[in-house]
């Protein structure tokens, strides 16, 4: 199968007409008519996936975050953007990432539909006008420190943070993979809790003040790619082989 093949594939779920202004989607490395046999399914475009695509014979890397997110200066092949490239070109690897394409996905099948469906609920809906981030009905209310473990056990994480204020009932959630704490703002009034990566301490005074839960559970959290991209290939006569990614961050 022909890499503009699969691309099209995955582009009648997520059209690069969707990705957002400062984004970079779609093709990032390599030719579109190279054959594929196998491809390597990542949250990131890295050393460390590059290498693991390479060794397990794979012709394709797709992933989540692209690699060209930030703006090439020069081809410098000492430097890491540089080091990327040549590898990928010269290993005949093709790199092809999701992103935003991916968070604004319709009909159900987006980053933050797969995230919100994780926790039970009911009456999804977007809460912004880029129709990115979810909201949603528990199906059964829970206090808040009851639904903070219950978003450990259903992510399998370890660790998160979130703000002080549990002492609450949690009925009406809202949810944004990756960074998206500015939108506590948005979501004033609507929602009990708001879950999203990256937050700062004054999202979390915002949050207290404004009487809403917020819950960190990392930027990782985006890795649900790993588990829900595969379901839509499978139609494809191609291998898949899954990365298993791991966050950038340790916790002690």
């Amino acid at each position: 199968m022909k890499a503009y093949e699969i691309m099209n594939h995955l582009e009648k779920y997520f059209p690069l007409n969707l990705q957002m202004d400062f984004d970079c989607c779609g093709l990032q490395i390599g030719s579109r008519e190279k054959e594929v046999k196998k491809v390597y399914i990542a949250l990131n475009a890295d050393n460390e996936t590059l290498q693991a695509c390479i060794e397990n014979n794979c012709q394709m890397l797709i992933t989540h975050h692209p690699f060209l997110l930030e703006k090439i200066k020069n081809l410098d092949t000492s430097l890491h953007q540089g080091k990327f490239i040549e590898r990928a070109i010269k290993h005949g690897i093709v790199v092809y990432s999701l992103h935003t394409c991916l968070d604004r996905g319709q009909n159900g099948i987006s980053m933050n539909d797969w995230l919100i469906q994780k926790l039970g609920v009911h009456d999804v809906a977007c809460y912004d006008h880029y129709e990115v981030g979810k909201k949603a009905t528990l199906n059964q209310a829970m206090e808040g420190q009851d639904f903070i473990e219950y978003v450990k056990d259903k992510f399998h994480l370890q660790h998160l943070k979130y703000s002080k204020n549990t002492n609450k009932m949690i009925h009406t959630i809202a949810i944004c993979g990756g960074s998206a704490a500015d939108d506590l703002e948005i979501l004033t009034g609507q929602v009990d809790c708001y879950i999203t990566g990256d937050t700062k301490y004054r999202h979390a005074k915002y949050a207290i003040d404004h009487d809403c839960l917020l819950i960190d559970p990392g930027h990782h959290l985006e890795v649900i790619i790993e588990e829900k991209l595969p379901e839509l290939l499978e139609d494809l006569s191609i291998q898949i082989q899954i990365h298993e990614s791991l966050d950038y961050f340790k916790y002690e």
